[in-house]
């Protein structure tokens, strides 16, 4: 598939999967960081040879061709349900896999909230790849682990977003399996350059470390999450201003608003997210605020995969159209002050630029409808 950001070079088209650089075979290419956080791929045209390969390999591409079935799905695990963001997926595939011996890929906050992939090989491990970080994630070198491990005939679960599962299928450009690739219902990605800007403004405003950011805490009930920010010292704080920037579309990439993957047809065993709204789809369960999942089974060997774990959870097939139809299937267009608000974090720093932002619309969308109704009359 051609990679057309590195023929016209519109951000748009690059999800910035890093494949061009490790299927480079003079190391001409290096992913390099743009003023808004988000790496690109650059090639030094002096060791490039023009052998193509970095325009094949390019993952940029929905090729899923499956009708996939829907489901609700519930943890029967209240434990499990309640340490998770929607309705504990994520650690049913992850015992599934573990007790086969196999190793689980997921998304953790490492040294100083830096949002990476990383594996594990225990269910204990496992926890900290639960909850949302709403961060690209740096995926290091993860898929030439991946592709390790299954050539050691071991069972393993990779989890990201699709972008990431499809740049993962393109570099193995191999059917494994025993290869479990599940993805999110991805909303867009923020890069970790923006998230670093605002945990330090917290930090110094409050003189003390972050610990912890729980995007997507049960504390007020899953119907209303609100992000926790936990501190060294023990204490917490409901903050959510870059939650806010995430959901309007102020802080994602940008091909993000030209993503391939928003779609119901999905590229991985499984894609698992949020149900929200269930009660549309459901009535009969819409009063369960523990968390909800929607799973979408994609493939022969997830729905040969959810008949081995649906003791497990309580499971209800649905119509997909009519679930996706409350649930991110389709781009998004970029918010209006984006451009704008990238430019003031310069002076304003992110906290005072997003709510200024922000609310700029909000004025402005009053103001229009004032309009509106007035020539009405």
């Amino acid at each position: 598939m051609e990679n057309k950001y590195l023929n016209c070079f519109d951000k748009k088209h690059c999800n910035g999967c890093g494949l061009c650089t490790l299927e480079c075979p003079v190391n001409a290419i290096k992913m390099i960081e743009d003023d808004e956080g988000f790496y690109y791929p650059y090639i030094d045209k002096e060791k490039c040879i023009n052998c193509g390969k970095c325009k094949k390999i390019c993952s940029n591409y929905n090729d899923s061709k499956f009708i996939s079935n829907a489901y609700m799905a519930i943890n029967k695990n209240a434990e499990e349900l309640e340490t998770s963001s929607s309705g504990g997926v994520f650690i049913i595939l992850a015992h599934f896999v573990i007790e086969r011996k196999g190793v689980v890929f997921g998304v953790r906050y490492g040294k100083n909230l830096k949002v990476e992939h990383d594996y594990v090989e225990s269910i204990e491990g496992c926890k900290k790849f639960q909850g949302s970080k709403y961060v690209r994630s740096d995926i290091g070198d993860t898929y030439k682990r991946v592709k390790e491990f299954l050539k050691q005939g071991r069972w393993v679960l990779f989890t990201g977003t699709p972008c990431q599962c499809q740049a993962l299928k393109s570099y193995l450009n191999e059917d494994y399996e025993r290869l479990i690739l599940c993805d999110i219902i991805c909303h867009s990605n923020p890069s970790q350059k923006l998230f670093d800007m605002y945990v330090k403004e917290l930090e110094i405003k409050h003189n003390k470390k972050i610990v912890n950011i729980y995007f997507r805490s049960k504390e007020n009930g899953w119907k209303n999450q609100t992000p926790i920010i936990e501190y060294e010292d023990g204490t917490k704080e409901e903050e959510n201003t870059y939650f806010k920037s995430f959901v309007n579309e102020l802080i994602g990439r940008p091909s993000c608003h030209s993503c391939q993957f928003a779609t119901t047809k999905r590229i991985s065993d499984f894609t698992i997210g949020d149900f929200w709204g269930v009660e549309n789809v459901l009535a009969e369960i819409s009063n369960n605020d523990k968390g909800i999942s929607l799973i979408t089974v994609n493939s022969e060997k997830g729905e040969n995969i959810l008949k081995q774990i649906s003791n497990k959870l309580i499971l209800k097939e649905v119509n997909i159209e009519q679930a996706f139809k409350y649930n991110h299937n389709s781009n998004v267009p970029m918010h209006i002050q984006r451009k704008k608000f990238f430019k003031d974090i310069r002076k304003e720093g992110f906290i005072e630029s997003s709510n200024r932002n922000l609310k700029m619309t909000f004025s402005r969308k009053v103001k229009r409808k004032l309009i509106n109704f007035l020539n009405k009359k």
